[in-house]
């Protein structure tokens, strides 16, 4: 940003720099200092704001200009002040209490009051509020944020090392695990599962078209329980499918990541529907794998839903069968392949079951009977989902390949690398952070999650016109009435 864009910001307050020198005169430092005193005298100013000039501006803030700016706030009274809870005053309790802060700049030394509201068993720091510093941890906000999208999206160790090309600071691996946990305990700490979502992408103000819902589950490898399964969900608009060479892609989605039960990944999924107006969708599709337990979850959020069976999973249980009766490395593997292929790409599985039970004779173990079992049980429970040609005239999708990318660039992409194993309270934070990092942008994601914790707006209903008060009516008894004829009698 040019120094005139700065000259600028200073248009507004006319007056002069507390030694009269004229602003034409005044270094970079020096102008970036008055523009902090200004807005300090407008009451504009936290820490967020300094670092962000900073940054708009181009240059560095140098740890003693930071300093300078932070003292030049008023200082601190001993008055009581309100409660963020509960609102009511509150005495000083510690006075000049030291916090130490890595800021963009450097380390920042803020010497703030305590006060501790008995009533709410909450202890708070009004300077800390005033300055919109995280709660804990040792960093600034907008260092805490650099920190996180480093640290979501590479291995900790890595993240050290390739902050050190970008900033002039060193930090070490700790430092961002111990940023990823707390911004991890935050997300947990959201007043709600549809407040994370709102946050992450406001609900639209109309429904879409069509909706397109999809979920799957990989392994994840764990300390307590070596492999845990980690289970993905996209919500993704028909609007927002596009095409990129030759194929369709989701531009923007909705994304859940559970590492944990099934009741939780339901209680996830549910919130993305509803941010989404799911109810209000006329087109509702729910692609899944064949577990039952994704269409007994899809009748219970979305009871209207079209499913459909992905029809890569129904070729690859086909292969599953055929390498058992024809063996892993025999040569006709390829022509049983097309066979399925083409007889799972029907209008019914009726075809491909009825030459399935034919090859029944040709079974010589159990294993094999078995295997032909399981398939045609398969086919036969998902038979209304696999009517690809309709789907198809109806312009829906058969593939689960927007699952499969949301596997990719959700989880894998960071929690499963070369010997990566994961305590499950990290896996669990980390699966939720990288949904959020998604679902929200990288520029929107720290900010979500922050504005997340705060209670939904109440909703006002519209004020109606003056108009006359509702009549009094004055009711008497009547003997007509058969309602009223035992009273009216007495």
């Amino acid at each position: 940003m040019s120094r005139k864009w700065r000259e600028r910001e200073l248009v507004p307050d006319q007056t002069p720099p507390n030694d009269g020198t004229a602003l034409g005169h005044l270094s970079d430092s020096d102008l970036l200092k008055e523009l902090g005193r200004r807005r300090v005298a407008r009451g504009e100013l936290d820490l967020d704001a300094i670092e962000a000039f900073a940054e708009s501006s181009g240059q560095v803030v140098e740890e003693e200009s930071l300093a300078a700016t932070i003292a030049s706030l008023p200082p601190e009274d001993t008055t009581p002040k309100p409660c963020p809870k509960c609102g009511k005053p509150v005495p000083v309790k510690g006075r000049n209490r030291v916090r130490r802060v890595m800021t963009a700049a450097g380390q920042l030394r803020l010497s703030r009051h305590y006060h501790y509201c008995r009533n709410c068993k909450l202890g708070f720091h009004p300077r800390d509020m005033e300055l919109k510093l995280p709660e804990g941890g040792e960093v600034s906000s907008a260092m805490e944020r650099r920190l996180l999208d480093f640290g979501v999206n590479d291995t900790f160790e890595s993240a050290a090392q390739r902050w050190s090309i970008h900033y002039p600071t060193t930090i070490s691996s700790n430092l961002i695990r111990r940023v990823v946990d707390r911004v991890g305990r935050r997300s947990e700490a959201a007043w709600s599962e549809l407040s994370l979502q709102q946050a992450c992408r406001p609900t639209p103000e109309e429904p879409a078209r069509a909706l397109v819902v999809g979920g799957d589950g990989s392994m994840l490898n764990t300390r307590e329980e070596a492999w845990k399964e980690a289970k993905v969900a996209v919500v993704a608009r028909g609007e927002d499918f596009v095409e990129e060479k030759s194929r369709r892609i989701v531009s923007d989605a909705r994304y859940v990541a559970v590492v944990g039960g099934q009741d939780e990944f339901r209680k996830s999924l549910n919130a993305a529907l509803e941010a989404e107006r799911a109810d209000e969708v006329t087109k509702v599709v729910w692609l899944g794998d064949g577990a039952r337990e994704n269409w007994t979850m899809a009748a219970e959020l979305c009871p209207l839903a079209i499913q459909v069976l992905d029809i890569q999973h129904a070729i690859q249980n086909g292969m599953i069968c055929g390498k058992t009766l024809l063996g892993e490395g025999d040569t006709t593997l390829p022509l049983w392949e097309q066979r399925i292929r083409q007889l799972v790409d029907t209008d019914s599985p009726e075809e491909v079951i009825r030459e399935l039970l034919d090859c029944i004779p040709e079974t010589a173990t159990e294993g094999e009977l078995a295997a032909l079992d399981r398939l045609v049980g398969y086919y036969r429970h998902n038979e209304k989902r696999m009517r690809y040609p309709l789907f198809r005239e109806m312009g829906l999708p058969i593939g689960s390949g927007i699952v499969e990318s949301a596997h990719k660039h959700v989880l894998q992409v960071r929690m499963k690398r070369a010997g990566q194993r994961w305590s499950l309270m990290r896996a669990r934070r980390m699966a939720r952070l990288r949904a959020v990092y998604r679902t929200a942008g990288p520029r929107r994601f720290h900010w979500a999650i922050r504005d997340a914790l705060k209670p939904p707006a109440l909703k006002m209903l519209p004020l109606l016109p003056n108009g006359p008060r509702r009549a009094k009516h004055n009711y008497t008894l009547s003997r007509v009435s058969p309602l009223n004829r035992a009273i009216a009698s007495n």
